[in-house]
C-alpha cells in the first residue's frame, strides 16, 4: 500500500499465476483448482483488508479481471493430424500446433489446396480455415504474420500433436467456459451493482478514464462500462500537470498467468515479484475478506 501512500503512485497492476497453473495441470473441475481459488480468494481478501486499514477505501478503485477461462480437455476426443488421411507434415514448411487449440500452418508452395482440402473436413471438432475467410468476429486473421491455413478446435477437442494438460483455453471465446471475470469496487463506481457481460477490449478505455490519459487508438468503448460509474472523471482530471490526481487504481489483471507484477507510475516504472479467482461481471460494495 505504500505505493500510493508514500511513492504516490496513480496506477498498480498485480499479476497472479493461479489458478490457471493448477487448472492446466489438473483441469478445471479437479479438487486442486478448487482449493486454489480459495487460496486467491483469502489473498483478494487480505488486500481489501490492507487497503481498508491503509485509509485508501475512499479513494482507491480496484478491478480485478481476467483474460480467459479454463475447459476441461477430454483424451477420448483429442485431434491428431498425424493420423489424418492423406495428410503428410512434409507438406509444411512451418507449423505451431502445441500451443492450446488453435493451431497454424504454412503449407509448402504449391500444396496449400491440397492439405487445406484433406484437413477441411478430417474431424467433425476441427475448424480449417483459409487466412481470408476466417470468421472476422474472432478479429485475429488480418495480419500479415497470420499463416495461410488457420485451426482450431471446438472446446474439450484439443490437441493437434501431443497433449499433457488437462486443461486449456484459447477455444472460441462464445463458450461459456472461456468466458472472463469482472469485479470492481471503489469510488467510481455503483455499489451492489451487476451488469451485463460485456469484451473485455473496454476495459482499457475505462481505466484511462478513471486515470484521466487520452488513450492510444483502441476497439473499445466507454459507453460499454458507462452504467456502472458512479460519476463522469472529475473536471481537470485529464490535465495530467495537475498537482490532484484522478481516481488511483489498482488492478489484478490476470488471476490465470504467471508472471511480475507491474507497477506504473507516470513516467515511472517498477517491477515486482508476486504470485497467486473466477467470478460473471458485477460490481461490489466493500465486503470483509
Amino acid at each position: 500500500m505504500e505505493w500510493f501512500t508514500v511513492d504516490n503512485l496513480d496506477f498498480i497492476t498485480l499479476y497472479f499465476g493461479e489458478p490457471d497453473s493448477s487448472g492446466h495441470k489438473y483441469g478445471p473441475e479437479s479438487t486442486q483448482r478448487k482449493n486454489m481459488i480459495k487460496q486467491v480468494d483469502r489473498t483478494v481478501g487480505y488486500l481489501r483488508q490492507r487497503i481498508r486499514e491503509s485509509g485508501l477505501e475512499s479513494n482507491l478503485n480496484l478491478i480485478i479481471t481476467s483474460d480467459h477461462g479454463m475447459e476441461t480437455v477430454l483424451k477420448t476426443d483429442e485431434i491428431h493430424l498425424r493420423t489424418v488421411s492423406n495428410f503428410t507434415f512434409k507438406d509444411i514448411d512451418f507449423e505451431l500446433l502445441d500451443y492450446g487449440p488453435s493451431g497454424l500452418l504454412v503449407p509448402k508452395e504449391g500444396r496449400l489446396e491440397h492439405v487445406y482440402s484433406v484437413l477441411k473436413n478430417a474431424h467433425p471438432k476441427l475448424h480449417v480455415y483459409k487466412k481470408e475467410e476466417f470468421p472476422k468476429r474472432f478479429h485475429y486473421a488480418n495480419h500479415s504474420r497470420i499463416t495461410p491455413l488457420v485451426l482450431y478446435s471446438d472446446p474439450a477437442s484439443a490437441e493437434y500433436k501431443v497433449q499433457f494438460n488437462k486443461g486449456e483455453h484459447g477455444f472460441d471465446n462464445e463458450a461459456m467456459n472461456m468466458k472472463t471475470i469482472f469485479r470492481a469496487v471503489g469510488p467510481a463506481f455503483k455499489k451492489g451493482l451487476e451488469v451485463e457481460p460485456f469484451e473485455s477490449v473496454n476495459v482499457y478505455a475505462l481505466l484511462c478514464e478513471l486515470l484521466g490519459i487520452t488513450p492510444e487508438p483502441h476497439d473499445g468503448s466507454l459507453e460499454v462500462t458507462r452504467p456502472m460509474r458512479l460519476q463522469p472523471t472529475p473536471a481537470g482530471c485529464r490535465d495530467l500537470e495537475q498537482a490532484a490526481p484522478c481516481s488511483p487504481v489498482l488492478a489484478a489483471p490476470k488471476l490465470q498467468a504467471a508472471l511480475p507484477a507491474h507497477v506504473a507510475r507516470r513516467g515511472r516504472t517498477r517491477l515486482t515479484k508476486t504470485s497467486s479467482p473466477r467470478l460473471g461481471n458485477r460490481t461490489e460494495s466493500p465486503k470483509p475478506p
